[in-house]
């Protein structure tokens, strides 16, 4: 196993772009090796179950992912995919471990490990099926709460008995049933996250939750104007909810082309754009980073059949942007895969923030909401 603690990258994928004097360097591989490294959003399970992939996170440094363990599936489907997820990190238990709380971050960074968040992108594997949504309790959500699940999105792209998605023609907002959800949400100790959610979705539920809220992946549409980002007003609401957005290095929420949607070519230095903005707006202590990366997939040169660009965006350029369906973009030159996370600490070292903004940044912001909403 690689130690995180001595997690490298090739300097020269970023020497071009990124200019720090030594002392700078220094700083930076400190930072990185010291801090805990949260990636709020890893959509798949292939660093756990693909011997290839198993020492990706461990070699960018990172202390907890975010797995997306299941999205629009039933109870029994996720239910199988979450205990598969347990497995695959009982049975590699030299590299990882699962966190239901941020001190189980911090112990998996002692222990030399990677912590597992177990995540879902949609409230679908809640709701009972089998009978009138109203006339449902939460038993399905209180159990995936026994099984370690701590963070759940309300909507994917489309609508459900929560909201609607980015990808609805009509945004509702916050169903009754949507509300009671937060309450039970808030009341087990699980994170909201809005990341697809449609804009009066996303603000009604920041306005309704007592706790902090999340978008575990999104940009600021002000940079990248697609719907899959957030506007000002959305990352400033979330800011005052206490709650914090993670950046993402997804190509269409980082650069497109503002007239067309066209996804544009991009380096580790759009990705900090955006960082800076959500800090301007919503304050430092509110950015977080979620990759929504997969290794595999892009090494794989193809995108899989239940990839939003098959599925979304033909139907929805202006939410994932103009571009092929059939593969992804190139992601963020200097950023594109988890191997190369230590250069988003050097990119925040050369941008001025400070260490303890960067380890927030890097971390401690998402672990400050975990702990709050516990």
């Amino acid at each position: 196993m690689d130690d995180p603690a001595t997690a490298t990258t090739d300097p020269d994928s970023t020497d071009s772009i990124l200019d720090l004097t030594p002392a700078e360097e220094r700083r930076a591989t400190r930072l990185h090796d010291d801090s805990i490294v949260v990636d709020a959003c890893v959509p798949t399970t292939a660093y756990l179950d693909t011997a290839e992939y198993r020492d990706h996170l461990q070699r960018g440094g990172v202390t907890a992912a975010g797995i997306t363990a299941a999205s629009r599936v039933s109870f029994p489907e996720a239910t199988r995919k979450v205990e598969r997820i347990r497995s695959l990190v009982a049975e590699h238990d030299d590299l990882f471990t699962v966190a239901e709380t941020a001190t189980d971050v911090r112990a998996a960074k002692d222990a030399r490990k990677t912590a597992i968040v177990i995540a879902f992108q949609d409230t679908m594997p809640i709701i009972p099926m089998d009978r009138m949504i109203l006339e449902g309790g939460f038993e399905y959500l209180r159990a995936f709460d026994r099984l370690g699940v701590r963070v759940i999105q309300l909507t994917y792209n489309s609508l459900n008995y929560v909201g609607a998605g980015c990808c609805e023609r009509v945004d509702p907002g916050l169903s009754h049933f949507g509300r009671r959800l937060i309450d039970e949400l808030d009341h087990l100790g699980m994170v909201v996250d809005l990341s697809h959610c449609g804009d009066r979705t996303t603000m009604e539920a920041i306005e309704y939750a007592d706790d902090p809220v999340v978008c575990t992946h999104a940009g600021a549409r002000a940079l990248s104007n697609v719907e899959r980002n957030k506007t000002d007003e959305q990352i400033e609401a979330i800011g005052k909810n206490g709650g914090v957005v993670g950046v993402s290095v997804f190509p269409p929420t980082v650069k497109t082309d503002p007239d067309n949607y066209a996804v544009q070519e991009a380096t580790i230095h759009d990705v900090l754009d955006h960082v800076d903005h959500v800090a301007d707006v919503a304050g430092v202590e509110h950015v977080a980073f979620g990759s929504d990366m997969s290794d595999q997939s892009l090494d794989s040169g193809t995108t899989p059949p239940y990839a939003a660009y098959r599925n979304f965006r033909p139907d929805f350029p202006e939410v994932y942007g103009r571009g092929p369906i059939d593969h992804y973009e190139p992601f963020p030159h200097g950023l594109h895969r988890h191997t190369e996370l230590p250069n988003l600490t050097r990119g925040l070292v050369e941008r001025g923030y400070t260490d303890e903004e960067i380890r927030g940044i890097l971390g401690e912001n998402f672990l400050r909401v975990l702990e709050q909403v516990q």
